[in-house]
């Protein structure tokens, strides 16, 4: 993670999904660290007062803390509106949360794709258009950012309701961006690649899984939560004021076809 300016987001509100733990948790310490007052959701209330428990103060009041699931249009109407009138308004929100369940294709329940695209793709859609409605009705600018994955363009065997719900968001983020372009509202997306987060327990214990892993990726090793968050914060700031509808991959290469560093092929 990059050092912290303490004042690029100072005064700022920011809105956080998925904020309990992995790169959720690392965004809301970095945004704090420099200077932003955060409302953070997570699904889980234990992983959330962890979290806020390495938040520092900022000097624009204290950091909010909301367990709810995205998944439900009252929750959500709740969560961003009670970070609206809690923090006198709202500058930037971080679709950050999502979920997976592994399964071969041939026997993914419609239950579990349902409950996949629920979180991923319409819980999304609705904090992106409760803060739509705060910054239209108040004539302000906003910035979102959501978090999608390399699997939005690289496809995901065993995974398909999260494979289709971060090729959803790919589109979704560039349709807003087009939408709202002309009212000061930027909205873009970081594409994750393999990160050393919770999600990821499985192969980061496993020293074979983990070294399996890094042979695919053309640096050779995983990123970290915080690589991610930089990543958020640069799209979040006045550094990318002229950005919108993009996805930044930040993946160590891994959507450049890795196996192509050897001629293989001709």
């Amino acid at each position: 993670m990059a050092s912290h300016d303490r004042s690029r987001f100072a005064g700022r509100r920011v809105f956080l999904t998925g904020g309990g733990q992995g790169i959720g948790a690392a965004t809301a310490r970095a945004f704090a660290c420099e200077g932003a007052r955060i409302a953070l959701n997570d699904l889980s209330p234990e992983t959330l007062r962890q979290t806020m428990a390495g938040l520092p103060p900022v000097g624009a009041g204290p950091h909010l803390a909301r367990p709810g699931d995205i998944a439900r249009e009252e929750t959500v109407d709740d969560l961003v509106g009670t970070a609206i009138a809690e923090m006198g308004g709202l500058d930037i929100v971080v679709c950050n949360a999502g979920i997976q369940i592994p399964s071969p294709s041939e026997a993914v329940t419609t239950e579990d794709f349902a409950k996949v695209l629920a979180v991923n793709v319409t819980g999304v859609m609705l904090c992106v258009r409760a803060a739509l409605h705060h910054w239209l009705n108040a004539g302000a600018p906003g910035i979102v950012v959501v978090t999608s994955s390399v699997h939005q363009v690289i496809p995901k065997p065993g995974y398909l309701g999260y494979a289709a719900s971060k090729g959803a968001i790919g589109n979704m983020v560039r349709t807003w961006a087009l939408e709202y372009a002309a009212r000061g509202i930027r909205v873009n997306a970081v594409a994750p690649g393999a990160i050393e987060t919770p999600m990821n327990r499985a192969w980061i214990d496993d020293p074979r899984g983990r070294a399996a892993v890094s042979r695919h990726i053309p640096m050779r090793r995983p990123g970290g939560a915080g690589e991610v968050a930089d990543a958020i914060l640069f799209l979040s700031s006045d550094q990318a004021s002229y950005v919108t509808g993009q996805t930044l991959f930040v993946d160590g290469g891994l959507t450049l076809y890795g196996d192509f560093q050897e001629n293989w092929a001709s």
